[in-house]
């Protein structure tokens, strides 16, 4: 899938469209997803997603060098948002 597809789809499951505590369009949020693989040269990025249950934190991941190698999840429990985190080395903010 491409960048602008995962942006799409991940807006329309938030709540108000709301990621990294911040209000997004789908254009903000693509550009905003773009950019983060841009910068950074990696394979995966962690962002936040607002849902009706609260704020996870869920991954999009780059699986080839294609433009339409991506792909998105967002972990069903706490447990394995925290296990996500754990192995891409992010601590949990709190």
């Amino acid at each position: 899938m491409t960048i602008s597809q995962c942006a799409r789809q991940l807006h329309g499951l938030s709540v108000g469209g709301y990621f990294n505590g911040e209000k997004f369009t789908v254009d903000r949020l693509t550009n905003q997803i773009a950019s983060l693989f841009r910068c950074d040269n990696q394979k995966h990025i962690v962002m936040q997603i607002a849902l009706p249950d609260g704020w996870w934190f869920f991954t999009i991941t780059r699986y080839n060098e294609s433009r339409d190698g991506f792909g998105w999840a967002i972990p069903e429990t706490r447990e394995q948002e925290a296990k996500v985190l754990s192995l891409l080395g992010v601590k949990e903010p709190g």
